[in-house]
């Protein structure tokens, strides 16, 4: 049978590996700048219905004082 090694001889050897590859290549690990924190959006809630209803016939008096102006003009 294969004698595996355990955790730490893994971990050893590991560390290892990386000293010796930072000791001739510096440039083998890169640093990024981190993420800045988005900031919260304000809550912006949906219109109901009856808004909806609202604007609806706020436009539709428009319209028609539009089209009064224009036929009294």
């Amino acid at each position: 049978m294969l004698n595996r090694p355990d955790k730490d001889a893994l971990r050893a050897m590991l560390e290892s590996q990386v000293e010796e590859k930072l000791q001739h290549d510096l440039d083998v690990v890169t640093t990024y700048a981190t993420k800045p924190v988005p900031e919260r959006m304000p809550y912006i809630s949906k219109p109901t219905i009856q808004d909806k209803a609202f604007l609806r016939e706020l436009e539709q008096m428009r319209a028609d004082a539009e089209t009064r102006d224009l036929i009294y003009s």
